[in-house]
């Protein structure tokens, strides 16, 4: 699955969107703010306890997701990530999707998350009124989830901490979703959710998002969106022009894994590339947790996609917001997604090209081969590891020894003989020790928790990370 980044953000437009809602909270007789003066306190004590034993306990930020959901550690030191998706609201889409409002959304959160993070309290609750182990959505892989933080205070007492769940619906950040659990806090919220429509705040104001790109598409090469990810990577002040456009690319399936689509396609001095010689240039697309039709996904089938180009904190740059993915070849707008030319039609300068290379003639900002598949000549061998939420990383070297500049980031349950569907490795003790071969693996980066980069090869399915023994 994803990796993510650090935890500490920036987000000016957030400030002056605040500061106005300040205002009229202050400004507008009769405002009423439900989330300091409301019954809604949280009433089970959290020192001594644990989430994901009791259904409470204090957290420490790992990343905002987006306005409804976050990743948590527990405070205590506990290294396993909590995934919360939270209860009773539903903010507008900012990743797979993008609404209007949706990215005012989650810098509203992200702005309260890290804040308490840095200077004060936040605790995790379970919906319930009782200490229980806690329950999740139904993905299965996120837990249901009350947040309450403290901008100011460490180690806040119950009573001077606010629910965030409440604070995005007061606002107007967010609907109001099922309650069935919490009775007690249905009307709560709902004359929340009213007053925000009443004082016509954020989406209920009837007026456009100025976060929201409402401008036509661009069309765009995927060389000018891999340039412009090279200078991110190489400059972390470097402002990406592309991000937050509209835009139109179109390339070859190059590989399709963990809900990321990536694009590749060949430029050469007539189309862009400074290199006499030419240069591949790719980038990944996040389709969002649906399914993808097969279409849009067998690789070098020739397509074009419109998105919006987005740098995110958690993932870097990526396409996101893809306007449409047909199920039919049926296109009735030219913002649709659609094949251009199938695999068995495609011309050979269209085809994908996999990078072939020692283990150790890969390196870390290796720009040629980024978002594109990549041949090992050697075997590598794994040397450890750790265990994510529903991911593994492995640790590698080569045969004789030398430790590689990347790892590899298996997002799927791996399975070390295809034809065996009963045997499978699901943990990163299972591959240490053994020999793999590398064949059509992305290659890709993630920003971790500190802000370094690492760099990751990412297989497409288990024989694309081929057991040798």
């Amino acid at each position: 699955m994803r990796t993510h980044l650090t935890k500490k953000f920036i987000y000016p437009n957030i400030m002056i969107v605040g500061l106005l809602m300040g205002l009229v909270s202050c400004g507008e007789k009769g405002f009423i703010d439900y989330a300091s003066n409301s019954d809604i306190k949280l009433t089970l004590e959290y020192e001594g306890h644990e989430f994901l034993t009791d259904g409470i306990g204090e957290v420490e930020l790992y990343t905002a997701i987006d306005g409804d959901t976050a990743h948590f550690v527990s405070a205590s030191g506990d290294s396993e990530l909590i995934k919360a998706r939270f209860y009773g609201v539903d903010t507008p889409e900012s990743t797979g999707k993008v609404q209007e409002y949706g990215k005012a959304a989650s810098n509203f959160t992200k702005e309260k998350l890290t804040n308490a993070n840095e200077n004060g309290t936040i605790v995790l609750s379970s919906p319930f009124f009782e200490y229980r182990e806690p329950e999740t959505d139904s993905t299965g892989g996120r837990y249901l989830s009350l947040i309450w933080i403290n901008e100011e205070k460490e180690n806040a007492p119950i009573d001077e901490l606010k629910c965030l769940n409440l604070m995005l619906v007061q606002e107007g950040f967010s609907w109001v979703k099922n309650l069935s659990e919490i009775p007690e806090y249905v009307e709560t919220f709902t004359l929340a959710e009213q007053q925000a429509r009443d004082y016509k705040l954020n989406l209920f104001s009837g007026e456009p998002d100025p976060l929201f790109n409402y401008g036509d598409y661009v069309d765009v090469s995927l060389l000018e969106l891999k340039k412009a990810v090279e200078e991110s990577l190489k400059d972390p002040n470097y402002i990406n022009p592309y991000d937050g456009e509209n835009v139109r690319i179109q390339g070859t399936v190059a590989g399709y894994a963990d809900h990321i689509l990536y694009l590749q396609g060949f430029f050469d001095e007539e189309t862009g590339s400074t290199n006499p010689e030419g240069e591949w240039a790719g980038i990944n697309i996040f389709t969002g947790m649906s399914s993808t039709p097969s279409r849009f996904t067998t690789k070098n089938n020739y397509i074009q996609l419109c998105g919006v180009a987005e740098d995110s904190e958690n993932f870097g740059f990526q396409i996101t917001g893809v306007y449409s993915f047909p199920r039919v070849d049926i296109n009735t707008n030219e913002n649709d997604g659609k094949v251009i030319y199938t695999s068995d039609t495609i011309d050979d300068s269209l085809k994908v090209h996999d990078f072939t290379y020692a283990p150790t003639e890969l390196k870390s900002e290796q720009f040629e081969c980024l978002f594109s598949p990549v041949n090992l000549t050697e075997e590598v061998v794994v040397t450890g590891g750790y265990d994510g939420e529903d991911s593994i990383t492995l640790y590698i070297e080569d045969k004789n020894g030398n430790e590689l500049d990347y790892n590899v980031y298996i997002p799927f349950v791996y399975r070390p003989v295809p034809d065996d569907p009963t045997l499978a490795y699901r943990t990163y003790e299972d591959f240490v020790g053994k020999s793999f071969n590398v064949t059509g693996a992305i290659y890709n980066f993630h920003k971790t928790r500190s802000g370094n980069v690492n760099y990751q090869l990412i297989p497409v399915d288990s024989e694309s990370f081929a057991l040798v023994s």
